[in-house]
């Protein structure tokens, strides 16, 4: 449990306590905190959605999520955006530019039209679903690549294990749960999320050959809007 709290006290913008030195080493339990915390969004979500609020669930999201994800997609983009030269110093760059800016708004756009597709019960499970994916896709980032210097990513990287992959297990079974009522989008998010790891581990190894934080919070809101369209998107 302590690694849990403090799981949430890292990637929310809640004080629920905890040791930072258990969740490094007991990284397994990131999926479970996207649990926590898709149901957490999930509960004012609901009433949100009662009244199509798209632009109120994204308050909602931000508050409990906070912003760190969202400027390293900001981050990322620059990089992805900059000439091969200068990804790296992009990286590194606390200024945003062009491309984080373009990438932040459309991330934001296409949040608060999807939610505004979904009824209050729809919007439960895929946020639900949607953080649990997303931190798995950053842990499996974690444990298939080496930071490109000393920060944050280089703390988690210190203490991964293989163990560390039965995380899968409790994201399959969260799946597996939300599918008895929504099958269609359950495997169509995973299909998804597999894809979509596929390539940005591609394109990371190709063009930087390592990680660090702001890639790790890149795919956890590339793989959390993409879940949350595909709920929004598909009819049944």
């Amino acid at each position: 449990m302590d690694a849990i709290r403090a799981g949430i006290s890292f990637f929310s913008t809640l004080k629920a306590g905890g040791d930072f030195d258990s969740l490094r080493r007991n990284l397994y339990v990131v999926p479970a905190v996207g649990g926590i915390m898709g149901l957490l969004m999930a509960i004012p979500g609901f009433f949100a959605a009662k009244i199509n609020a798209g632009f109120a669930v994204i308050l909602v999201y931000i508050a409990l999520e906070g912003i760190n994800h969202i400027d390293g997609l900001s981050d990322f983009f620059d990089a992805v955006f900059a000439p091969p030269p200068r990804k790296i110093t992009a990286l590194k760059d606390i200024n945003s530019g062009t491309g984080g800016h373009v990438a932040v708004s459309a991330y934001l756009i296409l949040l608060a039209l999807f939610f505004s597709q979904m009824n209050e019960y729809e919007l439960i499970y895929a946020l639900i679903l949607s953080q649990v994916m997303a931190k798995q896709g950053m842990l499996h980032l974690t444990l298939h690549f080496n930071p490109l210097w000393n920060g944050i990513m280089s703390e988690f990287t210190k203490y991964r294990q293989k163990r560390d992959f039965i995380s899968y297990i409790f994201t399959a079974v969260i799946a597996g749960i939300l599918a008895i009522h929504f099958p269609a989008r359950v495997a169509v998010s995973v299909l998804a999320y597999f894809i979509l790891i596929s390539m940005f581990f591609a394109y990371v190894k190709r063009e930087f050959g390592g990680i660090n934080g702001d890639m790790a919070g890149a795919l956890n809101c590339m793989i959390f809007v993409t879940v949350i369209g595909v709920w929004a998107c598909l009819p049944w």
